[in-house]
This record gives C-alpha cells, structure tokens and sequence, in this order.
C-alpha cells in the first residue's frame, strides 16, 4: 500500500510518529505531518504568516499534549489578540515572552535578560530551562531564533547554543518550531543546516507560496504550493499531481449525451465516460450552450454533474439556458446539477483545484464543465502558463473517472480552425468545433468533431442555429472554399 506521495506504507508500525502541523494542507504536502520529536527551521519575510502557522501548530496539540509559545517580540497579550483575529484559539498555550518591556525604554528598571555576554548563563536561559521543566510541552514554537543570533558574540557561539536548545527540547520530547528572518546581512544557512526540515514561505507575484525543502526521512510534495491566512487562519493548497494512472475501471462504459439527438448521433453516442473534451470556438457561437445542455442531460439521466462558470453572471447564464428550453431548474432541484459561479480573481489556482477535487470525491459528482479556460487561466500566476495546472485538473479528474468538458474561445474565422491558441489540444480526448462562415451575404454557424478517441464519428460538418430546444442541427454542410474566403 502507498501513500499520496507514493511511499511504501505497509510498515507503517515502524514508521516515525506524524503530528499534524497544524495546517491540513500543510500536512498533505509533509505526507502525514511533522515528524515529531525533531526540529524545524519556518523561515521567510515579515507579514508571510510565520507566526500564525506556528500558533497553528501549537492549537493542533491533541488533549492532554502541552504547548509552550516563546517569544522575543511581541507581548503574550497582543499575540493573544492577533491569534483570536485568525480564529485561534490560544487558551490552551502557555506563552513565555523574553521581549523588551517599557521599563527598557524608560530606563526606570534595568532589563538584564540579555545582559551578560555568555547568553548561556544569562537569565534568560534559566527563564526557558525553568519554562519547559514545569510546562513539559509536546509542542514548542520559538519566534524568532534571528533575534537570539543578534546577542550572540559570534557565529560560532550562536551555533552552539541553538544546538543545545534545540537538543534540549527534543531530549524532553517537545518537537520544536522555529522561526527565522533571513536577510543579506543575517542569512540562516546556518540554522538550516541544523534544522531537521525547512519550511519556507515566499511573497509570489500574485500569492504568498510555501515550500518544503527538507524533511529528514520523509518524502515530501515539492515545489511550491500557494497559500493565504484569512479571518480562519492559514490555508495552504498543495498543488498534487494527477493520479499515476485511472483509478476506476471500465473505462468508456458510459456516454454522456450532449442533450440534442442528432449531435448524439454524430458523436456516435455521446461523450464517454472518464474523457476530456475540448469544445472550442469563437465567441458568442454557442459552446457554453453545449456544454450546459450535456450537464442537464447527465443530471436527468441521474448522474451528478457540475458547472463551474468563471465569465456569466450566474442568474443571465440560468436566464439564457431557460428560454432555450433546457431544464436546468429540474437538474437544479434534484441536486444532481450544480452551477457555480467563480470569480476568477478571488481564487487561487490551487485553491479552486483543490476545492473542486474534494468536492467531486465527497459529491461523487461524474461530468464537470469548466466554462471557460479563459476564466481558468485569470485565477492563475500571471508568469504561469495554463498548461501545467490546467493538465494536472483535467487529468486528476479524468483519472477519477470523471467526464470533463472544457470551454475554449478562440478567434478563428472563415475557412480556418483553430482548436486552441494555448496549445492544449493535446489534452482532448475529443474536439468539438464550431466556427462561423459566410453564407451569401450573413455569417453561418458550423459545428463539427475534429477528434474522438474512444469511438468512430461523423466527419462532416453541419449548420446549426441557436434555439428554443438549445441547437436546431440541420444537414451535412458543404461548405466551398470560396464562401470562405469571402470573409479573409
């Protein structure tokens, strides 16, 4: 048996302990959680979220584990405030706060915790030995160890007292967090080389990310995973690759219809089960309707299935379908049609993948519509192309069994077709077409299949029209190349 990650878990009794981080998503990419007992360097700028995700960690203690916050900077009242804003609750922590009080400034009392320059007799030692002997934590979050460093006579002597806290918490059975601001003149190469993993969040272009760069022996997911902290906290979205093959079985079993009896019959069926297709097109020719009408169709046929419409307004694209006389209001109060509206710039790539899989496995939802890959690829890093995220969505659920249909625009007109000015044909299983054409002195709608892969089907185009009943599909269209070039 394996894990997500693909590591051998048939002796999992002699595995390390796991303990969760504190983070769901954070634990996913970690392949269980923490491994306790050990350290951890969490290290990146301020404002990233170092010191919520280690207040997370230490909220995730179970009952009866003890948690130990020490600080050098903010006072224990103002962290209580801050965790309370993020939906922490910390009244289960024990806080030991080393930082400066007023009487520092004010000169009105001598403040010698940091007084004598052999750190390891000073009080401050004896302050943390007397904490974690009377506390005996499970869970210590240090924040941050770059301040320690700064009353360090030298490199060296930092490094030796690192090591024996470190040692001492793990000696006790605390598993330990720390944290750290790298910068030019301070970097922490040190402190990761001393860390058994290395935590690091970064400021992306359009999301902070989090990166797994060690985990002393543990696999882990690599790369980095976007992530946000929010009025609940941190919220971190592991960016999972596909399924190494199908998990289900029997592939092609099933066929979707598209809703319109004559484009089933040029599909020779409809639209496997388990297949990606990539109806493509101009704008305003009708794909959104298609698409729309096979998920009806799959609803009243008793399958689930899921809109996720990233460009109408939900109540025009609902108010379109129904003078068209598709039945989405029957689907809809069944509950075997969902239609929901996603704003592209309120999501992170991630995040809606992450939402949408765990949606399909808890809804055993079997055909979903992505409307459109435009809407997708705004969601995106805008230095990120949409062809990696947008094969690992298509492909985890694919490899799930489940029938994707992905809208595609493009600007294809007259005799030229054009499948995708994004390069990701090479996704389809099938292909649908639909381009415009001149008839005489009006433009003409065409429909075709380009590419199927599980089944023969029909190789002419036809012209169709956009009507009550959603498509009116008429004959085979010949069309001339020189109707075509009318309009180049």
């Amino acid at each position: 048996m394996s894990s997500a990650l693909g590591v051998d878990t048939s002796t999992a009794a002699a595995l390390p302990e796991r303990i969760s981080s504190g983070v769901p998503g954070l634990d996913q990419i970690l392949d269980g959680g923490l491994i306790a007992r050990r350290s951890y360097l969490l290290r990146g700028g301020p404002g990233l979220g170092k010191t919520t995700l280690g207040l997370s960690f230490l909220t995730a203690a179970g009952e009866g584990e003890s948690t130990l916050f020490i600080g050098f900077q903010e006072p224990e009242a103002e962290l209580r405030a801050n965790a309370a804003t993020v939906g922490l609750d910390t009244r289960g922590i024990e806080f030991l706060s080393l930082a400066p009080t007023e009487e520092f400034f004010t000169g009105a009392q001598t403040y010698d915790v940091f007084a004598a320059s052999d750190v390891e007799q000073a009080p401050m030692v004896d302050t943390v030995i007397e904490a974690v002997e009377r506390i005996q934590p499970q869970r210590v979050f240090i924040d941050s160890l770059t301040h320690l460093r700064l009353l360090s006579a030298d490199r060296y002597q930092f490094r030796q007292q690192v090591v024996s806290l470190l040692r001492f918490l793990i000696e006790r059975g605390a598993t330990a967090v720390f944290t750290s601001e790298s910068s030019v003149e301070n970097p922490d190469d040190d402190l990761q080389f001393l860390a058994d993993g290395i935590i690091t969040l970064e400021a992306g272009t359009s999301s902070p990310t989090i990166k797994v760069s060690k985990l002393r022996g543990s696999a882990v997911l690599r790369g980095r995973h976007e992530y946000r902290v929010d009025e609940s906290g941190v919220h971190v979205f592991p960016r999972t690759m596909p399924p190494a093959q199908r998990l289900t079985e029997g592939a092609g079993t099933v066929q979707f219809r598209s809703g319109n009896a004559t484009f089933d019959k040029m599909l020779h069926g409809g639209f496997e089960d388990g297949t990606i297709t990539l109806i493509t097109g101009p704008s305003g020719i009708g794909k959104s309707t298609m698409a729309a009408m096979t998920a009806a169709a799959a609803a009243h046929d008793g399958y689930r299935a899921g809109v996720y419409q990233f460009e109408e307004e939900l109540d025009g694209y609902l108010q379109r379908l129904r003078k068209l006389d598709v039945d989405v209001d029957g689907a809809l109060e069944s509950g075997r049609l969902a239609v929901e509206q996603i704003e592209p710039l309120r999501y992170l790539a991630d995040e809606f993948m992450a939402n949408l899989l765990a949606r399909v496995e808890e809804e055993d939802i079997a055909l979903v519509v992505i409307d459109s890959v435009t809407g997708f690829d705004m969601a995106l890093n805008p230095n990120e192309a949409v062809q990696r995220p947008l094969h690992i969505l298509a492909k985890s659920l694919s490899r799930r069994g489940v029938t994707v249909l992905l809208v595609n625009e493009n600007h294809a007109f007259g005799e030229e077709i054009q499948i995708s000015s994004r390069d990701i044909s090479h996704l389809a299983d099938n292909v649908i077409f639909f381009r415009y054409v001149y008839g005489g002195n009006r433009l003409e709608k065409l429909v075709g299949i380009l590419k199927k892969r599980m089944s023969d089907f029909e190789h002419e185009q036809r012209r169709f029209a956009i009507a009550p009943g959603g498509f009116q599909i008429g004959e085979p269209a010949s069309v001339t190349a020189d109707s075509e070039k009318g309009g180049e």
